[in-house]
């Protein structure tokens, strides 16, 4: 397989960014990006427009209908599971992005068609592909498992994405990273702390869980004007902070310091990257599974729980 043909589906901010990493990868010779597609028509024809894409289109059974092999699916939170269902019944490949569904079962249903149709599935968990993950995968490789990990993102969610559970939308992010780093060890919530609530829904939550042994503290918050996205780590003989903003992992020991640079590709091409050349039969190391996406769900789910009792 040379080009594998590819749709964009939906084109707000984050679809229409990326068409514009598919658009990069379409220069190397990887894809042909065939077409933008949105329910709002004169949204998708601007996207389109603006990246010189073919075709613009209002329907996704157009997809198909076109040949096309493959689609990003950037649609809202709770359409996301229904338009990777559609699209992947119909033996298209699909990116569908984070959380993938609201609900454990929609997941488990779309893998079920995802195996029938023999279709490649891959969940936009764009944080692994981040050179600060890598690099502190690296790091914690050689340190050996860590004693407990904190994990903090915060920045102001715009007003559309409030109605949906941050735990859904920025800590999803989160559960996944340290299933990742942490070698998917089982995942215990221990306990749930939420405030700040927009017309009812928490903006802001901590959690402690353990995943295995490791003690681990995830911290989310939807209001902060300030945007924050970092890790510590403790290990028996330093103590690690990450910060994904600055792309920087300082190591501090008894006896000093040393500050490292994640250098790399931009996450979001290198998914896509990852996921077109699964498309072409190639393996990935580091690309999610749905069924990551599964029990990120899960564990999403049962922290939801826990914030309402």
């Amino acid at each position: 397989m040379s080009r594998v043909t590819v749709a964009a589906v939906g084109a707000g901010v984050w679809g229409s960014n990326i068409v514009r990493a598919l658009k990069e990868l379409e220069l190397e010779g990887l894809l042909s990006l065939e077409a933008v597609v949105d329910l709002d028509e004169k949204r998708a024809r601007a996207v389109a427009s603006k990246y010189n894409v073919r075709r613009y289109l209002t329907d996704i059974a157009s997809i198909p209908a076109l040949g096309i092999q493959a689609a990003t699916v950037a649609v809202p939170i709770d359409k996301l599971v229904g338009v990777g269902k559609f699209l992947a019944s119909q033996g298209v490949n699909i990116f569908v992005e984070k959380p993938v569904a609201l609900r454990p079962e929609e997941i488990e249903e779309l893998i079920k068609v995802v195996r029938q149709a023999n279709v490649v599935a891959q969940p936009g968990f764009i944080v692994r592909y981040d050179p600060t993950t890598l690099l502190l995968r690296d790091e914690l490789r050689k340190r050996g498992r860590p004693r407990y990990v904190v994990f903090k993102r915060l920045s102001q969610r715009p007003s559309h994405r409030m109605k949906f559970p941050i735990t859904y939308d920025l800590m999803i992010h989160d559960i996944d990273l340290a299933h990742f780093l942490l070698h998917g060890q089982s995942f215990k919530v221990l306990s749930v702390e939420v405030g700040d609530e927009v017309e009812g829904v928490p903006q802001l939550v901590t959690v402690h869980m353990k995943i295995g042994s490791v003690h681990t503290q995830l911290i989310a918050d939807g209001l902060l004007p300030v945007k924050v996205r970092e890790a510590e780590v403790i290990t028996d003989d330093a103590y690690i902070k990450a910060s994904f903003t600055e792309g920087k992992v300082l190591m501090s020991f008894q006896g000093g310091e040393n500050l490292l640079k994640a250098g790399g590709e931009e996450p979001l091409r290198a998914e896509l990257r990852d996921f077109i050349n699964r498309v072409k039969g190639r393996r990935s190391s580091i690309a999610p599974t749905l069924e990551d996406a599964l029990q990120a769900c899960r564990v999403a789910e049962q922290i939801h729980l826990m914030e309402n009792d």
